[in-house]
């Protein structure tokens, strides 16, 4: 099928460039013509075989899943979630934050385990920062769920 297709491009792309070249008087006309009569040929050529030969089936391909492109695309949304967790946590309570996303390498991509570690409490206001991290904590499970831990 792919050589097929192949085929097809490869005659289109012929005529474009032929057809472009050409002068627009008689002969242009033939030289397009014939263009258009080799492209048809090129269509039709897999098919006159396949009722020559009694077969008109395709083969049948397996499909796989890419368990490297599945771990690839997990990275990727993790380190997607992991700035996103970051900027909310200081947002919400203005506190230098990492964050740690593991998620599954599958089709569903779901979060397996969201870390968050406090490196800088901006300590500000009377005892403000002592409840900092089960607040951020809340903040986490009432966002992602169970999955998140603060330290």
């Amino acid at each position: 099928m792919k050589t097929y297709i192949l085929s097809i491009v490869g005659a289109v792309l012929i005529s474009a460039v032929i057809t472009m070249i050409t002068p627009s008087g008689k002969m242009g006309k033939f030289v397009k013509g014939g263009m258009k009569l080799f492209t048809l040929v090129v269509l039709i050529a897999p098919f006159v075989s396949w009722f020559r030969s009694g077969e008109l089936s395709l083969a049948a391909g397996v499909l796989e899943e890419d368990d490297g492109y599945f771990a690839a695309c997990a990275e990727m949304l993790a380190e997607q979630d992991e700035e996103e967790i970051a900027a909310a946590v200081h947002k919400e309570f203005g506190v230098e934050a990492t964050a740690e996303v593991r998620r599954r390498a599958d089709a569903t991509f779901a979060r397996e385990k969201i870390t968050v570690k406090i490196s800088d409490f901006g300590i500000s206001g009377q005892g403000e920062h002592k409840d900092i991290v089960s607040r951020v904590q809340a903040f986490l499970v009432e966002r992602y769920g169970d999955i998140a831990e603060v330290t």
